[in-house]
């Protein structure tokens, strides 16, 4: 209860506050409500009439529906929701594999701490839940001699994960690996009884990824995100960890901690469980390719050094009764004090990361000049489609960064950075520009004194020109 109710206020309060990301998926549910599942891009001028895959439509759909019911304030109580069920599963785990309940509490707080800076309200929210049951369910299955007729619910769960978020690659993955380590373990023992099952939901697991509106076309949505140089050149999540990252702090602190206990605990003769070990090792090495995957090793991670510990046996730290009971209520107080001030949060407060001003004067100048073209930044862009539909079409990018070529990406990079000389050209055959001071300051003022640019709108939150 402490835990789960930590990590709930945690995350209802970084729940108040939109990005891009959190825009597009508005956008995107609306469109999906009223015209059907996407198949061509109807948003951007730059990818206009490029093939558009919607892989987290579902997401989109939910979330929509949510703020449909109930404003950005039932939005983020789902998206908060969602991402705090994840973290209650992984608590769930640890207490059934047998560590004490005042490290599981300390564990599964380290594990949120990874996870911080990718629990804003996005897609990824249903990413959490559908992976800690996936890893429930494989851990749960490793302690029996053949397949459990139970873990076959795993595939209902890819299911819904691979129509939520492309995280479903791991999910997949991780049961089609666990698979072929049963298969092998089954050779080796010679249960040939054992190997048509594990072999079975190996392929139900990869065919998984395919089951969306777009069948095995999905994967070339897929093609256009793994090893995109541009992405990690430019993209701060997409980017390798560093100890320089604050973004990464967390993975770095949970990573040398959990080695370390590893490392003792083994050099007392007590040895992590193989599965839990190497589970946790494909999720290092795959946070190792980009800052967004740190947070499916803060799951891993944390499961491996509260496991390894509770193989040693030893109750850890033992509070009495009334301080558990004490520390509960108080966290469970301060999880519906949360809640009410999400519950009080007005419509204003989710708009506070984006140049509000600036975006209402460009739609204003777009709907005088509805042949004109807006070419906005990564702030703007977003959020001026999903408060003014009627620009599909006119903004020139928006928050699908898989929907650009490597050029395009790059020419926008160097538009929003002001890199190389050339930066300027992007601006050709737009009319109008937007820009979010607070998240590209330089832009801004090279902006400010653009020959054949009319200033239209400089306030503190961006500044808006007109050709």
């Amino acid at each position: 209860m402490a835990a789960v109710s930590l990590i709930l206020a945690a995350n209802v309060m970084f729940s108040r506050y939109m990005f891009p990301d959190s825009f597009y998926d508005l956008y995107a549910g609306r469109y999906i409500l009223h015209h059907g599942i996407p198949h061509t891009n109807v948003v951007t001028a730059v990818a206009h009439g490029a093939p558009w895959t919607d892989q987290q439509w579902l997401a989109q759909v939910l979330f929509y529906a949510a703020w449909a019911a109930g404003g950005f304030r039932a939005l983020a109580a789902l998206s908060a929701v969602l991402v705090t069920s994840g973290f209650a599963l992984l608590a769930g785990l640890m207490l059934r594999r047998g560590v004490p309940p005042a490290r599981m509490f300390i564990w599964t707080l380290a594990a949120f701490a990874v996870c911080m800076g990718n629990t804003g309200i996005r897609a990824q929210s249903f990413g959490y839940p559908c992976f800690a049951v996936t890893l429930w369910l494989l851990l749960d299955d490793g302690q029996a001699p053949r397949l459990r007729p139970r873990t076959w619910l795993v595939i209902p769960v890819l299911l819904v994960w691979a129509n939520t978020h492309g995280s479903v690659l791991l999910g997949a993955g991780l049961v089609a690996g666990y698979a072929g380590y049963r298969v092998a373990g089954a050779l080796k023992r010679g249960d040939g009884r054992a190997m048509p099952a594990y072999l079975a939901l190996a392929v139900a697991a990869v065919a998984s990824v395919a089951c969306t509106p777009y069948g095995i076309g999905v994967a070339g949505y897929y093609r256009r995100f793994i090893g995109n140089p541009v992405l990690g050149q430019h993209i701060t999540e997409w980017s390798h960890p560093s100890p320089l990252d604050r973004f990464s702090w967390g993975f770095f602190a949970l990573l040398v901690i959990s080695g370390a206990v590893v490392v003792i605990a083994w050099r007392r003769g007590i040895r992590p469980d193989p599965l839990v070990l190497g589970i946790a090792g494909v999720l290092l090495v795959l946070a190792f390719t980009a800052v967004r995957n740190q947070a499916w090793f803060g799951f891993g991670g944390s499961l491996l050094a509260a496991d390894t510990l509770a193989r040693g046996g030893g109750a850890g730290p033992v509070f009495g009764t009334a301080f558990r009971r004490v520390l509960a209520a108080g966290l469970a107080g301060l999880a519906l004090a949360s809640a009410a001030v999400l519950a009080m949060t007005p419509d204003s407060q989710f708009d506070t990361q984006i140049p509000q001003r600036a975006i209402d004067v460009t739609a204003a100048l777009a709907a005088t000049h509805p042949a004109m073209r807006i070419l906005a930044d990564d702030s703007a862009s977003t959020p001026l489609l999903w408060q003014h539909p009627g620009l599909f079409g006119r903004v020139a990018f928006d928050a699908r960064i898989e929907q650009y070529t490597s050029p395009e990406l790059t020419g926008y990079v160097d538009f929003l950075f002001t890199q190389g000389a050339h930066w300027p050209r992007l601006m050709s055959g737009y009319q109008i520009v937007v820009v979010s001071r607070p998240a590209h300051p330089g832009l801004a003022t090279a902006l400010a004194r653009m020959p054949g640019w009319r200033v239209v709108y400089a306030g503190r939150d961006g500044l808006v020109l007109l050709r």
